[in-house]
């Protein structure tokens, strides 16, 4: 017997407005649907946002790039962007992955909770901060202050890192296998054991990104800023 052919259904955005298109998306989800193909997003913000589905169900592909804000608030849904996206992409993601086979803005995977998120290429300031879980991969650069305020979960850069990186971070761990040009207030680097060379190994393969674990080094918390120091207000004062 000939197998049926079977098609994901499409979205397509040139005539719909971004409330429409949301709308759209969101009957496909809450109906199951596993594959789901988004036309000519033309870089709209705030698209595929506050979407439910059990991890592995939907996967939500965007044919083009996308706005800021793209797949935030997300818990379970598996997105793709093929194209460039804006500011912020991923955030506050409880669980999930988000692929963007391009370049990210700002804020990429800001306040995740869990998940993965991956950018094939840079991704600008600030990509990882106020982490409290999950995975960041990014295979190019990222811009100033990455990881700030970082309190769990891991970033993994496969190439250069701009000033302040892993700023004020409490917990979590960043692996970066390029130059940095600067670490921010209390990032630290720890000596690489073999738990992380087979964590960069695992997160890494299924981009078909082989770079050598060891090249990477590990960036964690000094844990100096955990407590607050009575000589502190002393020296304030000093300072007047």
């Amino acid at each position: 017997m000939a197998e049926v052919a079977t098609f994901a259904p499409v979205v397509d955005c040139s005539d719909l407005t971004t409330r429409e298109v949301n709308q759209a998306i969101r009957l496909l989800v809450d109906e199951g649907t596993g594959d789901i193909r988004v036309k000519n997003p033309a870089a709209r913000h705030s698209l595929a946002v506050a979407l439910k589905a059990p991890e592995g169900q939907v996967k939500l592909v965007f044919e083009g790039p996308v706005g800021w804000y793209a797949a935030g608030m997300n818990h379970g849904p598996h997105v793709v962007v093929e194209g460039n996206c804006g500011w912020g992409v991923a955030e506050c993601m409880m669980s999930g992955q988000v692929e963007v086979y391009g370049h990210a803005g700002s804020g990429a995977a800001a306040s995740i909770r869990g998940g993965l998120v991956y950018v094939e290429g840079n991704a600008g300031a600030r990509a990882g901060i106020s982490m409290k879980g999950g995975t960041l991969v990014v295979g190019g650069d990222v811009g100033y202050m990455s990881g700030f305020m970082m309190q769990r979960g891991t970033i993994i850069v496969c190439g250069d890192a701009a000033d302040g990186l892993g700023d004020s971070m409490y917990e979590g761990v960043i692996y970066i296998a390029g130059s940095v040009e600067s670490y921010g207030s209390d990032a630290v680097e720890k000596p690489l054991n073999d738990e992380d060379l087979t964590a960069i190994v695992t997160a890494l393969d299924p981009f078909g990104i082989d770079l050598p674990p060891d090249r990477f080094r590990k960036v964690e918390a000094g844990r100096q800023l955990w407590n607050f120091s009575t000589k502190e207000p002393e020296l304030w004062l000093s300072a007047l």
